[in-house]
């Protein structure tokens, strides 16, 4: 008789070997579960952890408690509250600025990498495993990181008194901050940057040397031609560029056809007053039976101006206090001749903000004039972006507290011409923050 043998054996095989492909089915289900719910948990943690450190800084909470500045502590704060304690065991958080990365962690602020206005959060978390153990997996880990914007309130522009914002190295001859021509100039109260990364004529000089008791600032190195001048400060290359196109201001509630602006003149005193909103053109004509005076006068408020402002009156006597004048996409400014006092508001969303001219930064860029000289007073910032801004001065001193911020500035003319800095009337960064990333 033929015996039979048992194969009892190979079940068992066959069940130990199911049994390690069971055990990776659940250990994928619920260890990779755990691992998914853990990185939205820490991706949360960070996102709120950015935010509320983002928070503090632009509300200058900068002072330092153990070493540690409060904004930081905020953050890590943050984390904590959501269960990341920093403990270096079962995680890691690291809350820097980007332009002071820390090398220790597995992230960077990637394309915001040197750049102070920006906040970031890295958190590393450890997940200790169940099922995965018996395939040799103890944890899993989980790396994330969020940036954020965090624009302190400050100065305009750094404080500078001219910048020029052309990303391009200036062509032709000219530098995209030019100043003096057959005059001197002479800036307090803060420098210049010139934006132009390139190695040409980025600033330069006219018949005479200016003074400057300022910074001169440029991303470029070699492309600020002051050279022999005295009273100039060394000039600072290699420096962050501001970018291009900025971000610009709101347009205001006034620029909306349902809120015109209006005017009334008085014939015993011969003068035109002006209220803000909507104006399609600037100044108001003489029509429709009545009589515009050359002694206006604006009322406080925001004039959005639909059309360009042509001021080429020599009698024409314009005077406003805390005014915004803003100029609409599409057109520019030319002022000549008269007498014109105005100021920027003190207070308000346009606070500093004496001109601002649009633009959708496109097309030929237009050149903006302003021609003064002693009769005239401009105080705060004049906003122009996409203009070549050529200041003109007569022939006397003219004098100008303002911050000059256009695609390019010439300060030209045939006297001296004094520009003065005043953080205090003119415009600057509103905190702002935003998750980025």
């Amino acid at each position: 008789m033929k015996s039979i043998k048992s194969e009892g054996g190979q079940a068992l095989i066959i069940f130990a070997l199911a049994a390690i492909g069971i055990f990776g089915i659940v250990a994928l289900a619920i260890d990779g579960s755990a691992k998914f719910s853990d990185r939205r948990h820490a991706q949360n943690a960070a996102d709120s952890a950015a935010l509320a450190g983002a928070l503090a800084l632009v509300n200058g909470q900068t002072t330092e408690i153990g070493g540690v500045q409060v904004w930081v502590l905020n953050a890590l704060n943050r984390a904590l509250d959501n269960g990341y304690d920093d403990n270096h065991v079962s995680n890691d958080v690291w809350v820097y600025r980007c332009h002071e990365v820390d090398v220790t962690s597995p992230v960077d602020c990637g394309p915001y990498n040197g750049n102070s206005d920006y906040v970031q959060v890295a958190i590393q978390s450890h997940v200790n495993t169940y099922f995965a153990r018996v395939l040799g997996i103890d944890e899993t880990v989980n790396t994330v990181q969020a940036v954020t914007y965090a624009k302190e309130r400050g100065p305009f522009y750094d404080g500078n008194l001219i910048v020029a914002l052309n990303p391009n190295p200036c062509s032709g001859g000219n530098g995209n901050v030019q100043l003096g021509g057959s005059s001197t100039v002479t800036l307090t109260g803060g420098g210049a940057f010139v934006n132009s990364g390139g190695s040409g004529c980025g600033m330069e000089h006219g018949g005479s040397c200016p003074t400057i008791d300022g910074e001169i600032g440029s991303p470029g190195d070699g492309n600020i031609n002051l050279d022999g001048c005295g009273g100039v400060p060394a000039p600072s290359t290699n420096q962050p560029p501001y970018p291009f196109p900025p971000e610009m201001p709101e347009e205001p509630a006034e620029c909306d056809v349902s809120n015109p602006g209006s005017f009334s003149s008085d014939s015993s005193t011969q003068t035109t007053t002006l209220s803000p909103g909507r104006f399609n053109e600037f100044p108001p004509k003489s029509g429709g039976g009545v009589t515009v005076y050359d002694n206006m006068i604006m009322n406080p408020g925001i004039y959005c101006v639909n059309d360009m402002i042509k001021l080429s009156d020599q009698h024409l006597i314009l005077t406003g206090h805390d005014v915004t004048i803003y100029i609409r996409p599409g057109y520019d400014i030319d002022i000549q001749g008269g007498t014109i006092t105005l100021d920027a508001p003190d207070t308000g969303p346009y606070a500093g903000y004496l001109m601002i001219i649009d633009s959708n930064f496109t097309g030929q860029v237009p050149d903006c004039h302003i021609n003064g000289d002693s009769s005239n007073t401009y105080i705060g910032t004049i906003f122009a972006p996409y203009c070549d801004l050529i200041i003109n001065g007569g022939n006397d001193l003219t004098s100008y507290t303002s911050q000059f911020i256009a695609y390019t500035v010439a300060i030209l003319g045939n006297a001296e011409t004094q520009l003065h800095y005043d953080i205090n009337n003119s415009a600057q960064n509103q905190p702002k923050i935003g998750l980025m990333r």
